[in-house]
């Protein structure tokens, strides 16, 4: 061991350059490799090792944070240049770039301070491989929160535009929202993220017609869907290279300019870098103490990957089903990235609104929402000194209530045609008794007076019952009754 340190002092204490950082780094790495494996060193020493190893390295490269240049293309590229490329030049290519409306145009001013890209060397982690370190991006944790936000996908009306965008028609969609696209929403993104639009998709994707690809693929731009709705995307990438504080500029553009904001998806991620705190093994001792139970019936578990036969890629535990609104995954983020000796384990929590509501305040404080989300959770964050009120996403019951007009209409829409023809041979008196009910029971989305019935049937004029409300009702979530329903295309759903 003390051979390794003394190696290890050399690096930190020398004047290298980037390259002959990787080098002397990847030797030493190697030397662990051995030593480990032939049992000169335990697993904790070696671990310790890696860890000072990659702090000293982090520190080296973070001298050139400021001095990093693109590299020459080269068919076999190094492990230097792979981190200045997946790293460095991203982040810096996005600070530099313009909006998509303004390629090609000469820009000499300098950019203001509102459109820098305030973003420190702090959004990865160093990894040792037998190939050497790499680097792999991480879920920042938000401000006074434990996680970060690993994946974001909002949506909002095509009148967030201007009104003009609403009575569009389907021929004029293409055009006209991806001008609005191109000029004002690519501007927005780049203002909230440090990034916007690349070009154009020969398609769009989840029923949506067209869409945009962002720059670097950190996410894409969807529309043209029946609802009217713009829908972007942000992966785990986009997330991790855009700039500080994006979480509150796209929280007070959602609340402020965006007409009908709606968070589709929402990934909160927790990294334990050293499975201090949280571990596949733990997952599984969890669920063993009924910690991910919240009510009914028992969530789904999945081992998956090397539990049973160890080959150093491993392991995942995911709790409840991946189509379901809550899905939650544990998982050897070091391991599966190709270092086999890491201890790093992600707990990342996925939020749909397929049947739950996903406020708006998950940007702001993810960790309220990650530790309301199982009681296995809420224990992990408490361990963490995290002491915010933990809140659920709400599940969204959706009760419409129809009186009989109306009813009578969708009969008559769905059936009348049918009706119409049997009529012509059936009386009206058989035909009644042939498509009626065995049972006697009145629907459940069918509320009505019976006196009221009666009434109308003695007058001879509809039934009218000005009392009930024809839109659906949300029990338990008060936004979505609000003035900002952004549901108000479902008044009318039956």
């Amino acid at each position: 061991m003390n051979t390794i340190l003394s190696q290890i002092q050399a690096f930190d204490s020398a004047s290298l350059s980037l390259a002959e950082i990787f080098d002397q780094e990847k030797e030493i790495s190697h030397e662990l490799y051995a030593r480990a494996a032939f049992g000169d060193l335990t697993l904790a020493d070696s671990q310790i090792l890696r860890n000072m190893l990659d702090g000293i390295t982090r520190n080296k490269l973070c001298a050139f944070e400021n001095t990093l240049v693109k590299p020459k293309k080269k068919d076999d590229q190094s492990i230097a240049e792979i981190f200045v490329q997946k790293i460095a030049i991203p982040a810096q290519k996005t600070a530099e770039s313009s909006p998509f409306y303004n390629i090609g145009v000469a820009d000499t001013q300098k950019a203001s301070d509102s459109w820098a890209f305030p973003r420190n060397l702090d959004n990865y982690k160093l990894i040792s491989t037998p190939q050497g370190v790499l680097p792999v991006l991480r879920a920042v944790p938000i401000d006074n929160s434990i996680c970060g936000l690993d994946w974001i996908t909002f949506s909002f009306c095509q009148s967030t535009f201007g009104d003009k965008y609403v009575m569009l028609t389907p021929e004029q969609v293409n055009e006209s929202v991806g001008d609005a696209i191109e000029t004002w929403l690519d501007q927005l993104l780049f203002e909230i993220f440090g990034f916007g639009i690349s070009q154009k998709r020969e398609k769009g994707m989840h029923w949506n017609k067209f869409g945009y690809d962002l720059q670097d693929n950190l996410g894409i731009v969807l529309y043209g869907h029946n609802n009217k709705r713009v829908t972007v995307q942000i992966n785990g990438t986009g997330c991790a290279l855009a700039r500080k504080g994006w979480n509150e500029q796209l929280y007070k553009f959602l609340t402020v300019q965006a007409v009908s904001p709606k968070l589709n998806r929402v990934d909160i991620a927790f990294d334990d870098f050293d499975s201090e705190w949280v571990s596949v093994d733990l997952a599984y001792e969890w669920d063993s103490q009924n910690l991910f139970w919240c009510g009914g019936c028992n969530p789904e578990i999945n081992c998956l990957g090397d539990w049973k036969r160890i080959n150093g890629k491993g392991r995942t535990l995911t709790v409840g089903n991946r189509s379901s609104s809550k899905f939650l995954r544990f998982y050897e983020r070091g391991k599966k990235e190709g270092d086999s000796l890491s201890l790093w384990t992600r707990a990342e929590l996925e939020l749909k609104s397929t049947d739950r509501y996903l406020p708006l305040d998950i940007l702001l404080s993810p960790s309220t929402y990650f530790k309301g989300a199982y009681p296995a959770l809420e224990i992990l964050a408490n361990q963490l000194n995290d002491f915010v009120v933990p809140e659920k996403c709400e599940l969204i019951e959706k009760q419409a209530t129809i009186n009989v007009d109306k009813a009578l209409d969708v009969l008559k829409h769905q059936f009348g045609k049918y009706i119409r023809q049997f009529r012509k041979f059936i009386n009206d008196e058989d035909l009644l008794n042939l498509i009626s009910s065995d049972k006697d029971v009145v629907p459940k989305r069918l509320v009505f007076s019976h006196s009221a019935v009666m009434q109308a049937l003695r007058i001879g004029e509809p039934i009218r019952n000005k009392t009930i409300n024809e839109t659906p009702l949300f029990e338990g979530v008060p936004f979505l009754t609000s003035k900002h329903n952004f549901y108000e295309g479902l008044t009318h759903a039956i």
